[in-house]
């Protein structure tokens, strides 16, 4: 999808408000549910993160200057959004002018809980060879379990997707995010 920046400013605004209302009109059960799942996909997250940075992610990012984040357009999620309207905060203000809107002058804009499953789950061959065999399997394992969890959330609301959200948005045409499948 290609859309210039202004487009996906207002597409995001509009995205942010619609979640943030229906958020709101979930009953608590509902509620409940999401805030358990984005407990699991928080941990599983910080795990991933956790091995690479102990295979020396950091660093291999510095060497290349991070390239993979500039295919981040449309990574963000249904779900990753919900982290930040569970915990009545504000997502960071994305630029759309960037490969990847939440990609500033420092790096990634995002918590690692808050980052979208292919932003958490992709690793470089450089860092996939300093994981070795038995912390390769781990990371292997987690990100499968990962993306069970991220794809119950496709399987429970009409929103959610690892498409993207605004291109999830797109194809709603103003319809729920938070619409039971």
């Amino acid at each position: 999808m290609t859309y210039d920046a202004q487009h996906g400013r207002r597409l995001w605004h509009n995205c942010l408000a619609a979640v943030k209302q229906e958020y709101q009109a979930l009953n608590l059960r509902e509620q409940a549910w999401i805030t358990d799942r984005l407990s699991r996909i928080a941990e599983l997250q910080k795990q991933l993160n956790d091995l690479f940075i102990d295979a020396g992610g950091p660093q291999a990012c510095r060497q290349c200057f991070g390239v993979c984040c500039d295919c981040g357009r449309n990574h963000f999620t249904l779900a990753n959004l919900l982290t930040f309207v569970r915990a009545g905060r504000q997502p960071p203000e994305p630029d759309f002018s960037r490969p990847c809107p939440f990609l500033g002058e420092e790096g990634c804009l995002l918590e690692v809980t808050q980052r979208p499953f292919n932003c958490v789950t992709y690793i470089c061959e450089p860092v996939l060879e300093s994981l070795g065999h038995e912390k390769g399997e781990t990371f292997l394992r987690l990100e499968k379990i990962l993306h069970s969890h991220y794809l119950a959330f496709d399987r429970r609301y009409t929103g959610a997707g690892l498409c993207g959200l605004l291109i999830r948005a797109e194809r709603l045409a103003g319809r729920p995010f938070l619409a039971p499948v």
